[in-house]
């Protein structure tokens, strides 16, 4: 792992950690409550994002995964790795993100909306208390960047689409901003660490 690649990334880490908590402070509650009153608002086509945020599920990439290992193990071994590959970091991102969501318990913005009660509780089991990091950025973050490693030439379409579903989770107020924002780094480290073990040998090239 060069030193260039190694700075990168814990810039990135600074950055995330920087702007969650900023977020955290500044930013989580004040969206929260804005997007909460455009509930109604017939400009916003909060069915049509719901639907798209669905997207973010992991079991959609689990399942797609397998069948087109399925499919292309005996015929396209590039394409069968490949997809063994997406599943690993759907799985490996998926069960970190629940291991820290289980130690932050962090209160979902719906216990705010109706509670007020805003932060972490830790290592609490409860479901209304997973809120951090956001799973559904998580996944589609992993995805997004495992794609973009895989097909660098779309890299900028698939980095776009990932957010977009990641963002669609505070539009539609299920999580903070800042929830969204460790867990696409989350999802993206995944990827990038994943990508550098399955495709070692082009690593190692670069």
């Amino acid at each position: 792992m060069n030193s260039n690649f190694i700075k990168i990334y814990y810039t990135i880490f600074t950055l995330v950690v920087l702007s969650s908590l900023y977020s955290y402070f500044r930013l989580d509650k004040t969206i929260l409550d804005y997007m909460y009153h455009q509930w109604g608002n017939p400009n916003i086509p909060f069915g049509a994002i719901h639907t798209f945020s669905q997207i973010g599920k992991s079991t959609w990439y689990i399942v797609g995964s397998i069948i087109a290992y399925i499919i292309w193990r005996d015929r396209d071994p590039l394409i069968a790795k490949a997809s063994i590959y997406i599943l690993s970091t759907t799985i490996l991102s998926g069960i970190a993100v629940n291991i820290i969501k289980v130690i932050f318990g962090r209160a979902r913005p719906i216990l705010y909306i109706k509670e007020h009660i805003y932060g972490f509780s830790w290592f609490n089991l409860d479901v209304v208390h997973r809120s951090f990091p956001s799973g559904h950025s998580t996944t589609a973050m992993a995805v997004a960047v495992a794609f973009a490693l895989l097909l660098p030439k779309y890299r900028i379409w698939f980095i776009s689409f990932g957010l977009a579903i990641a963002l669609s989770r505070v539009i539609l107020t299920e999580h903070y901003l800042s929830d969204v924002i460790v867990g696409s780094f989350l999802g993206y480290s995944s990827s990038l660490f994943l990508y550098r073990i399955f495709y070692r040998e082009q690593e190692s090239v670069k």
